[in-house]
């Protein structure tokens, strides 16, 4: 018996000792984590309670922010009209890489259980100049640093997809002025640091102990009269009274005007020569391979690029589509498809300018998403 008491206290001696070392030898590190990292994962605590409570949560670019006052936006169709709880997640630039690094920095089975995502695509983030890929100053908008610390010390996804942000950081780190230890140091070398990454891990569990608030919510089917709802959408629908593209007048004015005086009209779709060097479409596959661990699938939501003005090379911006579609549901996830590759398939009024839903884009899109997760 003596001997086993004696045993249990060196034992314990020893953990008090080997505590207080590293505790010593990593101190700086862990009070620069505590009070300067800390703060922002503040940041992200509504997000992750969102994903782990099962809110429709949709992400989305410009389209999200651009005509803020649309009755059928998202966010205000289904929050202040339905009553339904959804949340939107973006802004310019928003794109395929961020939406993937964020998800796999909250990664955990409550949220590949219960998350319901929706994802709004854009033809023009595999076209022209945005093929390129995401920016980093979007990257740092929304992987702050405590996204970062969450993605690197708690987030439970695989490795492969810390390398690839990780990578990602690296070969744009001269993009970030005066970067801090989490994004000028690979990840490969923060691995090895194993007890330091525990008592960070411990730290930002503890944090979600107190700030992160998993809600039960459901949705009840709700008895919608979209039909209705689309006859009061092309009232309220932005005037077009000086074009026949049904865009906004104010738009047409400005952009579309000008370009038709310097015989600049119809406008070409720039589609990048091969696919394999099309940043955005490579990144857009990461994205789908990532969503498979989803217990609920998720929806895809493609836009469209006005078929009245978009007309040169839509032949082949079809192709595009069309392969975009495929991949998706080679993932069995959900596509609604609102890319028109004849104008005659167009409905006016669709669009408020060349790439943004009007009032009747959003409607249909919000129908979508109603049917497929309000069941």
């Amino acid at each position: 018996m003596n001997n086993r008491f004696i045993l249990n206290i060196s034992a314990l001696f020893l953990a008090f000792l080997v505590v207080l070392t590293t505790l010593f030898f990593t101190k700086n590190k862990l009070f620069d984590y505590y009070f300067t990292y800390l703060d922002s994962l503040k940041k992200t605590v509504e997000l992750q309670s969102d994903l782990e409570s099962g809110k429709i949560v949709l992400f989305g670019s410009s389209e999200l922010v651009v005509y803020p006052n649309q009755k059928f936006l998202p966010q205000n169709f289904f929050n202040n009209e339905l009553k339904i709880p959804l949340r939107v997640q973006g802004n310019e630039g928003h794109q395929s890489f961020v939406i993937l690094s964020q998800l796999a920095a909250f990664d955990n089975k409550k949220v590949r259980e219960n998350a319901k995502i929706v994802v709004l695509l854009s033809p023009s983030w595999f076209t022209g100049s945005s093929d390129n890929g995401l920016t980093m100053a979007k990257f740092l908008e929304f992987m702050n640093l405590g996204m970062m610390n969450k993605l690197y010390f708690e987030g439970q996804t695989q490795d492969k997809y810390k390398f690839l942000i990780s990578d990602y950081i690296q070969n744009n780190i001269s993009y970030i002025k005066d970067p801090t230890f989490i994004y000028e140091t690979p990840f490969k070398d923060i691995k090895d640091e194993y007890i330091d990454n525990k008592f960070k891990k411990f730290i930002i569990e503890k944090f979600d102990e107190k700030y992160v608030k998993t809600q039960d919510i459901s949705y009840l089917k709700q008895n919608i009269n979209f039909d209705n709802l689309k006859n009061e959408a092309k009232i309220i629908e932005s005037s077009s009274s000086n074009n026949k593209f049904g865009i906004q007048n104010e738009y047409y004015f400005k952009y579309i005007k000008p370009e038709i005086a310097k015989n600049n009209f119809p406008f070409e779709i720039v589609i990048p020569p091969s696919l394999e060097k099309n940043e955005e479409y490579q990144d857009f596959l990461d994205l789908l391979d990532f969503l498979d661990s989803y217990k609920i699938k998720p929806l895809f939501i493609m836009q469209d690029l006005h078929p009245y003005i978009f007309i040169k090379n839509r032949e082949n911006a079809n192709l595009l589509m069309e392969t975009i579609k495929s991949k998706v549901l080679e993932h069995n996830f959900e596509y609604m498809d609102m890319w028109t590759y004849k104008k005659e398939d167009y409905e006016i009024g669709t669009l408020i300018d060349i790439v943004h839903f009007g009032e009747l884009g959003w409607l249909r899109a919000n129908q979508k998403i109603v049917d497929y997760f309000v069941k």
